[in-house]
């Protein structure tokens, strides 16, 4: 039985804007804007798992099924929120499976854990009434952190255990926490889209996985794979820095305040730049190249298209990323790359204030989560990026 969020975004969505749509607007597939999302959670424990469609209006037509999967110690789909009301925008599904209770959940049940909660959605989307149909020729896997190991792993071992053939597979700061010869992802096939990601200054887990994981996709061809580096630049409004957090985009009304380091976690979750014209582009173009069949390199201009995130205040281009279908140009993560032992702002460990949330029969109808006044895409304001968590709303009972 599911049960369903009731409460309703307001006055905070030109923080939710992603900048004009990266697959251009000559791109006929590119996917129609949805006002709205539902977002249902079901199950309990390790194996339980979020549901996240697209409404306002409701796809006509089965619908895209991304796989998104959280880092170690970050089951609050608040966290990401802000990232899944981008994917559930663009007319795509989002299963967020909770693949682990709290620190007491062995690593070697993460990979069971998501599996079974992610055929279980599966089997929801396709038998439900009044659910969106999945459309299984269309599926992604996204992960950041364990969860980015996580996904490479499905990637690997999907005809086996039964998931559908990933379209497109994404690996944000992947980190292994239990390390594992199998599956071999030399197994994942040479259509899956790869995009694979790691940041100047993450000391949480470096690039060693990220490396790994980009070296064995060895049946993946050079054009359709990347790796990008994502670099800092404090010098930009606000200041960018590319850590283990950088993945992480809060949406305070997702926010189920789970999490020993919750408040800390929230804060970080900030989004930025490194979010609205790298992460989650590179995403989406690495979804649209494995579902239409286009190279990656060619939708994106072979990483050209992440090399413009605006100006700072003295004029000079903030500094993007490194792009490459080729470690030996990709610098590595090393102390001398900007190492921070936790110098945090005692900000980040404020008390985070949201709405009180509730949950209810699956037998009632969800309320439907407005995300967009229209359908105009507006870019992300040069001085005004802020938190999503920032925003303001109110809780419909």
């Amino acid at each position: 039985m599911g049960s369903a969020l009731m409460f309703l975004l307001a006055g905070m969505l030109p923080l939710l804007q992603p900048p004009a749509d990266p697959t251009g607007p000559d791109d006929a597939a590119r996917p129609a804007r949805h006002a709205a999302m539902l977002a249902l959670s079901y199950g309990e424990g390790p194996r339980s798992y979020w549901i996240f469609e697209p409404t306002d209006p409701t796809p006509s037509e089965p619908a895209p099924v991304v796989v998104l999967l959280h880092g170690w110690m970050s089951t609050n789909p608040g966290l990401y929120g802000a990232w899944i009301a981008h994917l559930t925008r663009r007319g795509n599904i989002v299963i967020y499976p909770r693949y682990q209770a709290d620190w007491t959940t062995r690593p070697a049940e993460f990979l069971p854990n998501a599996l079974d909660a992610i055929r279980k959605a599966l089997v929801v989307l396709d038998t439900a009434p009044g659910r969106t149909r999945p459309d299984r020729d269309r599926f992604a896997l996204i992960g950041h952190s364990a969860g980015g190991n996580l996904a490479a792993q499905l990637a690997a071992m999907a005809p086996e255990v039964g998931l559908p053939r990933p379209r497109a597979l994404v690996t944000v700061l992947p980190g292994e926490v239990l390390p594992s010869s199998e599956p071999t992802l030399d197994q994942i096939p040479e259509s899956t889209a790869l995009v694979v990601i790691a940041a100047q200054e993450d000391m949480v887990v470096g690039d060693e996985r990220a490396r790994a994981i980009f070296n064995s996709t060895t049946s993946i061809p050079d054009h359709h794979k990347q790796f990008i580096f994502l670099r800092s630049d404090r010098s930009a409004a606000p200041a960018l820095v590319a850590d283990h957090a950088s993945a992480t985009a809060s949406l305070s009304w997702l926010d189920t305040g789970e999490g020993p380091f919750h408040a800390m976690q929230m804060n970080l979750a900030t989004v930025d730049r490194l979010d609205t014209s790298i992460i989650w582009p590179a995403a989406d173009l690495a979804m649209e190249a494995g579902f239409s069949g286009r190279r990656l390199d060619e939708l994106t201009l072979a990483g050209a298209r992440f090399q413009h995130l605006g100006h700072r205040e003295d004029g000079l281009p903030i500094r993007p990323p490194l792009v490459s279908n080729t470690l030996a140009s990709i610098p590595r993560v090393t102390l001398a790359n900007g190492v921070r032992l936790v110098r945090w702002p005692t900000s980040v460990f404020n008390s985070i204030s949201r709405p009180v949330v509730q949950l209810y029969s699956g037998q009632d109808e969800p309320t439907r989560v407005p995300l967009t006044e229209s359908d105009r895409p507006t870019p992300p304001d040069d001085q005004v990026i802020q938190a999503a968590s920032e925003g303001r709303g109110k809780v419909l009972r």
